[in-house]
Formats: C-alpha cells, sequence, structure tokens
C-alpha cells in the first residue's frame, strides 16, 4: 500500500510539473495576427495604394462607415470585429479578393525569405507594446485618408 502510496504521488508531482512546465513555456501567439480589423484595415489599405484594382466612390461610402465601428469596437470582442470585417470584405469585388490574396502571397513568402535569413518576423521594425493601440492608430489613419477621398 505504501508503494502504491508513492507511486501516485510521484505520478502527481510529475503531472504539476508538466502542465507548469507548459503553462511557462508555450509559445505565446502574436495577439495582431488574426486580428480580423488589423486584417481588414490592411486589406483596404493596400487597394486603397493599388493602381488597378482601387476602391471606388461607392465601396468607399460603404466601407467607411463600417471602419468607423470597427475602430470603437472592444479589440477583445472577436465576434464582433470578425463579422465587421467580413462585412467590409463582402464589397470588395472578385478581382479585388484575387489581387489582395496575391499581395498576401506575396508577404509570405517575404516572410519566409527574411525568416531563411536570419531575419526575425519583426525584424526591422519597433515591437508595438500595445495591439490595441495598434489597431486604433492603423483604422485612425485609414479612417482619415478614405474621409479624404471620399
Amino acid at each position: 500500500m505504501k508503494r502504491v502510496l508513492i507511486v501516485a504521488g510521484l505520478i502527481l508531482v510529475l503531472a504539476a510539473g508538466g502542465v507548469l512546465a507548459y503553462v511557462r513555456f508555450r509559445p505565446v501567439p502574436a495577439p495582431a495576427r488574426g486580428d480580423p480589423a488589423i486584417a481588414a484595415a490592411v486589406a483596404v489599405g493596400a487597394l486603397l495604394r493599388s493602381e488597378t484594382h482601387r476602391l471606388t466612390g461607392d465601396q468607399i461610402a460603404a466601407v467607411l462607415p463600417l471602419l468607423r465601428v470597427l475602430r470603437d469596437t472592444d479589440p477583445n470582442d472577436v465576434e464582433p470585429s470578425r463579422a465587421l470585417a467580413a462585412e467590409i470584405t463582402r464589397v470588395f469585388t472578385a478581382e479585388q479578393q484575387a489581387e489582395l490574396a496575391r499581395l498576401r502571397e506575396e508577404a509570405r513568402a517575404r516572410r519566409e525569405e527574411r525568416a531563411a535569413q536570419g531575419g526575425g518576423p519583426g525584424s526591422g521594425r519597433p515591437a508595438v507594446r500595445d495591439r490595441s493601440e495598434l489597431r486604433r492608430r492603423l483604422l485612425d489613419r485609414l479612417i482619415r485618408r478614405m474621409e479624404e477621398l471620399g
């Protein structure tokens, strides 16, 4: 009986150690990655800069109020942000969506190349401490730019 208790105690200690090691050493996901507001803002910005797939006046008029609501949405409320980002992308034409897919692929290839050359994922860029601040600044700039255009 004593042996069984010792083995059970040892198993509990090892399990607790495993849980603590997992919690302490697991990689922390980058909060901006997967943020639908940032993804939508980057997509709109790319289309505003595009020579061949630029947003039309009607598209700007449709997207602008959605961006304002997205800016004022709590970054921790992922579902409302995701729904607003989906509404924004529905405004894009099939050609614009294809262009965005091409640009995403190019960006992914550049990241992989930079990582293969020894540069980190954020190499050359200052670290952003507060992702909600990044989100707000990005959306504010985009909204101002669109207001100037439309």
